[in-house]
């Protein structure tokens, strides 16, 4: 990684000043130059981290002093890249970051705004809002989808998930936090939002920002919707595949101890299923709390969770068997699957 000697410009006022713009950058065009031009005219310093792009994009680099280049041998994704340049403003002491593309999609107007909030609200992530509705339509579906399930399954509601424009707080509290995150690409951002609660005590803000898409550069994305929203998605459902067998061992102990007290203790069916039930609840929590969630996941929000589903069990099936007359044997396993998934997401946010 390349270091140049000279140190990042001061900011021509004094909450900006201990404010940078950093700037994760690979196979950049003019624009990235533009932008930084115009970023350090209005004062900011600018770190650029070149995350291994190729010799055609020297001069780009070349003509971005006296900004801060650092530079990986090879690409190693968005996420990466960000981590770097957090901790080199970091370990000068910044209070603060801006992050923004290198693709001119953020303004620089926008990016001031961002830096006067991230300058007044201390401890609080300021994300640069984009409306939906005027993005192109793949990032529109893949946005809104994102959104909606983050909603879902963290509880936080917020318009713009996918936002490259963020003011990061740099303390002794976030900087750990935000270097440890995993997740080397695109997946990045998302892990920010989901331990957003942990790294910055004042919460998150969303500002709303332009929607600056260039028509020109549609096919020059760095983002493969394959690969990068498998990673996106894997980090919002990683619970899921330990909750699966959370739930799979649950259900054999269940049965297990159904069958034991039934047939070698009790000889009668309500109590030993009662019993059985509340074995396998036992252990369900204990899993859940130890392997699948973690976190703030406690008992009493746990029994709430399983009271509620129990309601909502019986109410669905009588709504559905006994009122409207569908076959038991059909309802039954819709009722159990879309519930289950309640109880995903309702456990999900109890570990926030």
């Amino acid at each position: 990684m390349r270091r140049p000697a000279s140190s990042p410009p001061e900011g021509g006022t004094e909450s900006r000043a201990r404010l940078g713009v950093l700037i994760p950058a690979y196979q950049p065009d003019q624009r990235l130059a533009d932008l930084a031009g115009k970023l350090m005219e209005a004062g900011f310093s600018v770190v650029v981290v070149d995350d291994g792009s190729s010799a055609a994009s020297a001069p780009v680099f070349q003509a971005l002093d006296p900004a801060v280049v650092l530079r990986h041998e090879e690409n190693r994704g968005k996420g990466r890249a960000l981590k770097t340049g957090l901790a080199y403003l970091a370990d000068r002491g910044f209070t603060g970051a801006v992050t923004a593309d290198a693709d001119g999609q953020h303004s620089v107007e926008d990016i001031l705004r961002v830096a006067e909030a991230l300058a007044g609200r201390s401890g609080r992530l300021v994300l640069g809002a984009r409306e939906i509705a005027q993005m192109p339509l793949r990032s529109r579906t893949g946005n809104s989808l994102t959104r909606t399930l983050f909603r879902l399954l963290y509880g936080i509601r917020l318009q713009d998930t996918q936002t490259g424009l963020r003011g990061i707080p740099l303390t002794e509290q976030s900087v750990p936090g935000l270097l440890a995150l995993s997740g080397e690409r695109y997946e990045y951002e998302m892990e920010m939002l989901i331990h957003s609660a942990a790294l910055f005590p004042g919460g998150v803000e969303e500002l709303p920002v332009q929607t600056i898409y260039f028509p020109e550069s549609a096919g020059e994305s760095h983002f493969q919707p394959l690969r990068d929203g498998m990673k996106i998605y894997s980090v919002l459902f990683r619970r899921l595949p330990r909750f699966f067998l959370s739930s799979l061992m649950t259900f054999l102990v269940d049965y297990l101890a159904f069958n034991l007290l039934y047939y070698l203790v009790l000889g009668s069916s309500v109590p030993s299923a009662v019993l059985a039930r509340c074995a396998a609840a036992g252990v369900n929590y204990h899993v859940n709390r130890r392997l699948v969630f973690g976190g703030s996941y406690g008992l009493g929000g746990y029994l709430k969770v399983l009271a509620s589903l129990l309601l909502l069990n019986c109410a669905l099936m009588y709504l559905l068997v006994d009122r409207l007359g569908l076959p038991a044997f059909l309802m039954k396993p819709l009722v159990d699957g879309g519930l289950y998934a309640v109880s995903f997401a309702w456990q999900n946010r109890l570990a926030q």
